[in-house]
């Protein structure tokens, strides 16, 4: 892990990485809001009078979650960006300091299951956390590396459920 080509590859890596997750959590995000707009507006639809006011608190924290996991995904991986003229420096210090984890990144690189080492990226985050402020770069990459497919999970499941609802709200008003 000596050569420059090396630390260049990995940085590049980490950024077509980063690029796809930017993308998938802008996807999820519009989806997001698409769904929960339609599913608020039709539950403002359906409950009046006394259930009105419910139905904005509820049924808006209800319809706002999937939306709110996806602008946190995006958060990070837009936070991420701001730091990326330091990536390269990072990748190198850290490669250069910490071989354990280092070898998550070349294998990742490599063209190996970014899947097959989660559990080593779970551990390569708890080691950078300490070195959040010598390695801002790397450390916000890889926090969101690690965190945006969960987020994207939970904003994709939150967007089924909140698209039942809708559902079945709709039904509700057609029948009444």
């Amino acid at each position: 892990m000596d050569s420059e080509l090396d630390v260049q590859r990995i940085t590049d890596g980490l950024q077509t990485t980063l690029r796809r997750l930017a993308s998938l959590a802008g996807g999820v995000a519009m989806v997001a809001a698409i769904v929960g707009i339609a599913t608020f507006l039709t539950g403002l639809l359906v409950f009046d009078g006394k259930g009105r006011p419910l139905w904005l608190v509820i049924g808006g924290v209800i319809c706002a979650v999937p939306l709110v996991a996806a602008l946190v995904a995006r958060f990070f991986v837009r936070s991420t960006a701001k730091h990326s003229p330091e990536l390269i420096a990072n990748v190198r210090q850290f490669v250069e300091t910490s071989s354990n984890s280092a070898q998550v990144l070349i294998d990742h690189d490599s063209g190996r299951p970014v899947a097959a080492y989660a559990k080593s990226f779970g551990d390569m985050r708890r080691e950078l956390n300490h070195q959040r402020t010598e390695l801002p770069a790397l450390f916000a990459g890889v926090r969101a590396i690690t965190s945006v497919p969960g987020l994207a999970a939970l904003a994709i499941v939150g967007i089924v459920g909140v698209g039942l609802l809708g559902t079945v709200l709709l039904i509700g008003v057609l029948i009444d």
